[in-house]
């Protein structure tokens, strides 16, 4: 094709075009050219550019070639082939090519005016330009797969260029053009010619409304990348279905709403294929395949909602056939057939869409039934607004909406599972502490009823009846207590102190105790577990004070408060734990106390607030010397109800 220098233009005052070298990457080129065109091209260059783009239309006539049989010799040599738009339809397959002849019957005199011109058309795959060249007829290739054109622009083909004395007869220009656009109506294709410098207005600048369009397109691709990575990485961690099928929906969205629409090479390679365009297609299929997946196990509709889980199992069984139906069909080139599949989807889905939500907001047994609808509702807006309107962004907007609201959704549902784990964590919690308090309780009369069966064998009647009597009063303030996991600090005390006067008669009054408060603790206000220090009392007493031969035997137990903790010490000048191991009185079924390891397990559980945790500290005391002088026990506990406070 003859190329010659194009005219000399007055150039513009601020020229960012260079920045549209395709040696940058796609996306660096839109986000450096928007952003310096936004910031540096005034209002009037803005003007000059629209001006520059116009093109001027030429009218055109269509041949239907199927399997590529027909060439250009063919074509030239045989008259009234070439039919109106209207006359030819509108769905195009792989195995159709359409030949296009351009006329340029009013525009001969335009044409003379400059030497260089670019035709401009549809953005078509694979397209040939026919053309005069000297005696002959010849063919140049261009199109989105031809790579080696300079897709400089994201936004707009860069044409294909010819001179007056290209064009056939002095008159036509023929194109063979096979683009794979089952929906293209080719009486809305606009062809139209304009000179080469003008034609750089569209290659290499953006307009803030062009940036505006690319813009909308990849900040939607952005985020929902983003979202998709983030929902697919909770999936690995969790496991949780949801989460998988909720990410195979954003990125099949995605997919059918921007690649068929972004005007690069990367993206044409994909979508202007025959299995491509399939998939770009089908995509408004599996879009609601995975929807109504992820709704099973979002709304858990197999238990909470039966109706609604029968009637998704049918859909998803007929959204498969659809798949598999419309593949096959495609496969074999009946397009109409294949827009009919997909147009039965549409409606079958748009109607049980709708009396889904009303079950919903008629049956919601909570808050996750109305994400859903509001989501729903939200995205068949858009859906209905694409399909009526014919812009598409009524559809991104409703999907970014949708996906909004599920984001919403789906971090309501973690927080609902997380509090429903805790409620369980301390109903189990609770289970068990009542479960050891089974077992301490036990334990605690065994050893009293030692005590009384110590004193009768001993004759001692009188002792034996009072220690009975205490016995009988201690144990109903602890049976009448036993369906509390906690009580006030005042009743732990009291029956603290019956249980040591038991002690103390038991033993005839062979040790001491004490008993101090804090006078800032406000025993009616402080809840403890019930029965908490007991065993560690009973422990000083039986195996600390008793095995001391020489001098006096007292055990210490003092209450006070320190920050959010309440502190227990209960200290003895006993034989020591080292010297109670040896006494024939500990014996080696008796090394470790069962009521001390059924507390400190009670400790334990009821100590798993992450502000504060109950411990248990045991410390062996020494005198001057280094000799055992008793032992140390510092219970402390977490008090929630003043850290509330």
């Amino acid at each position: 094709m003859e190329t010659r220098p194009t005219q000399k233009r007055k150039p513009l005052r601020f020229r960012i075009g260079i920045i549209c070298n395709p040696a940058f990457p796609a996306c660096y080129k839109f986000l450096v050219s928007g952003l310096l065109f936004l910031l540096l091209v005034p209002n009037q260059l803005q003007t000059q550019i629209f001006e520059e783009r116009k093109v001027k239309p030429l009218s055109y006539k269509v041949f239907k070639d199927y399997n590529f049989s027909v060439d250009i010799d063919s074509i030239l040599a045989t008259d009234g082939l070439f039919k109106t738009p209207d006359e030819i339809g509108k769905f195009m397959g792989p195995d159709e090519s359409f030949w296009i002849q351009v006329d340029f019957k009013d525009e001969v005199d335009t044409l003379s005016t400059e030497t260089l011109w670019r035709l401009r058309t549809p953005t078509f795959g694979y397209a040939d330009l026919f053309y005069q060249d000297l005696d002959s007829v010849s063919q140049a290739t261009f199109g989105t797969f031809n790579m080696s054109e300079d897709f400089s622009s994201m936004l707009y083909h860069p044409g294909v260029s010819f001179t007056k004395d290209n064009l056939i007869n002095g008159r036509y220009l023929y194109l063979r053009t096979c683009i794979f656009n089952y929906y293209s109506n080719i009486r809305n294709w606009k062809l139209g010619y304009l000179s080469d410098a003008s034609n750089k207005y569209y290659t290499h600048y953006y307009t803030k409304q062009d940036v505006q369009i690319l813009s909308n397109d990849y900040l939607y691709l952005g985020a929902c990348l983003i979202l998709f990575l983030a929902f697919f990485a909770i999936f690995l961690y969790t496991r949780k279905l949801q989460f998988l099928f909720y990410a195979l929906y954003i990125i099949t969205s995605v997919t059918y709403l921007t690649y068929p629409y972004i005007n690069s090479a990367e993206a044409a390679r994909i979508t202007s294929t025959f299995l491509g365009h399939w998939l770009t297609s089908i995509c408004q299929v599996l879009i609601n395949l995975f929807y109504v997946c992820f709704v099973v196990y979002y709304l858990n509709t197999k238990k909470e909602y039966p109706i609604l889980h029968k009637s998704i199992v049918v859909i998803v069984s007929l959204l498969v056939g659809i798949f598999v139906v419309d593949g096959y069909v495609f496969l074999k080139g009946y397009y109409p057939l294949h827009m009919d599949v997909l147009s039965f989807q549409r409606l079958l889905m748009t109607i049980w869409g709708l009396l889904a939500m009303i079950y919903l907001i008629y049956k919601a047994k909570d808050k996750l039934a109305y994400f859903v609808v509001a989501g729903s509702f939200l995205y068949m807006s858009g859906a209905l607004a694409y399909l009526f309107l014919d812009n598409r962004f009524y559809m991104i907007v409703g999907s970014i909406l949708e996906i909004l609201v599920f984001t919403l959704g789906l971090a309501y549902k973690i927080k609902q599972e997380f509090e429903e784990k805790i409620v369980l964590q301390n109903e189990v919690s609770i289970k068990e502490v009542s479960a050891l308090r089974a077992q301490m309780n036990p334990h605690f009369i065994f050893n009293s009823l030692n005590s009384i069966q110590h004193l009768i064998l001993n004759n001692d009647r009188v002792m034996a009846l009072k220690y009975l009597s205490k016995f009988g009063k201690l144990t109903r303030n602890v049976l009448e207590s036993s369906i509390e996991t906690q009580s006030v600090l005042r009743k732990e005390i009291e029956l603290l102190k019956s249980y040591l006067e038991l002690e103390s008669l038991r033993f005839e009054g062979v040790f001491k105790y004490e008993i101090h408060v804090d006078e800032d603790l406000d025993t009616n206000n402080v809840e403890i577990p019930l029965l908490l220090v007991q065993p560690y009392v009973e422990n000083a007493i039986l195996h600390g004070l008793l095995p001391k031969e020489k001098d006096e035997k007292l055990l210490t137990i003092s209450f006070e408060r320190e920050k959010n903790n309440i502190i227990c010490s209960i200290e003895d000048n006993g034989v020591g734990r080292a010297a109670a191991q040896r006494t024939s009185t500990y014996s080696k079924r008796e090394k470790k106390s069962r009521g001390m390891e059924i507390t400190g397990k009670r400790l334990e559980l009821l100590g798993q607030s992450e502000l504060g945790r109950n411990s248990v500290e045991i410390t062996d005391k020494f005198d001057s010397k280094g000799h055992p002088s008793g032992t140390k026990v510092v219970i402390r506990i977490f008090d929630a109800l003043k850290t509330a406070v």
